[in-house]
Order: C-alpha cells, then sequence, then structure tokens
C-alpha cells in the first residue's frame, strides 16, 4: 500500500511541466523549458547513483569529491533527466538560428549559463510545480 497525502501529478513530475525563465534583461527575453521534478523521481535517482558510483569508495572512506566535479555530475543528471526541452524558437546561437534540444546542447547551457541552471535545479525541487491541476 502507498500512502501519499500531497497531490502532485506523476505524469507532470516524470515528463516536465513548461516554466518561464525570464533572465531580466528584456521585457520579451524568457525561455520556456520543459522541467521535470528532482524530488521523488526515480531516472534522476538512477542517474545520479550511476554517476556518482565510481566516487563511492572514496565518500565511504570519508574522503570529499571536489565541489567541481559534483557540479559536472549534477549538470550531467539534470540534462539528461530534469531538463527535458525547451522553445527552441527562442533558444538561438549566436548566428540568431534556433538550438534544438538535445542532451547535449542542455549540458552546453547549463555550462554556459550558471542563473538558468540555477533555476532550473529550484524549479525542479519545487512542489507547487508538479501539483495536480483542480478540477
Amino acid at each position: 500500500m502507498t500512502l501519499k497525502f500531497t497531490k502532485t501529478s506523476r505524469t507532470a513530475e516524470l515528463e516536465g511541466v513548461w516554466l518561464d525563465f525570464d533572465d531580466g534583461t528584456e521585457e520579451d527575453n524568457v525561455l520556456e523549458l520543459l522541467i521535470a521534478r528532482s524530488t521523488g523521481n526515480p531516472h534522476y535517482e538512477a542517474t545520479l547513483t550511476k554517476l556518482m558510483a565510481p566516487y563511492k569508495k572514496k565518500m565511504e572512506q570519508g574522503k570529499d569529491i571536489s565541489n567541481k566535479v559534483a557540479k559536472d555530475i549534477l549538470k550531467k543528471v539534470i540534462a539528461k533527466e530534469i531538463l527535458l526541452g525547451w522553445n527552441e524558437e527562442k533558444l538561438t546561437d549566436s548566428e540568431g538560428k534556433p538550438v534544438k534540444y538535445s542532451f547535449e546542447n542542455a549540458m552546453l547551457l547549463l555550462h554556459g549559463d550558471n542563473d538558468l541552471f540555477d533555476f532550473v535545479t529550484e524549479e525542479s525541487a519545487k512542489k507547487s510545480n508538479f501539483l495536480t491541476k483542480k478540477k
């Protein structure tokens, strides 16, 4: 038996919800991002476990991994399991061409834009983004 009080949508948690990232520079400079929930997400947890496996023995010995390694791992997990897409017409490269969503492009975006990385990380953990809609 499973008990659950919080009324979140499991579909939204795993398949993502569209959220607006506003960089604050221009009125219309908003990027729609498809973000899954990190909390309780088995895909997120499995990928994190897999990527942390090489460091498990070191951590069991009480040694820390560097902040850079930890952040790189987190960005890989988020690019693979949390940031699931974006509005390709709003995200353009230096030549003004739309950037298609892919894991590789998600990695480039998360490494190149710390504010966007922080936004995705924070929003993926917010319960309010994944609540079941009232009928």
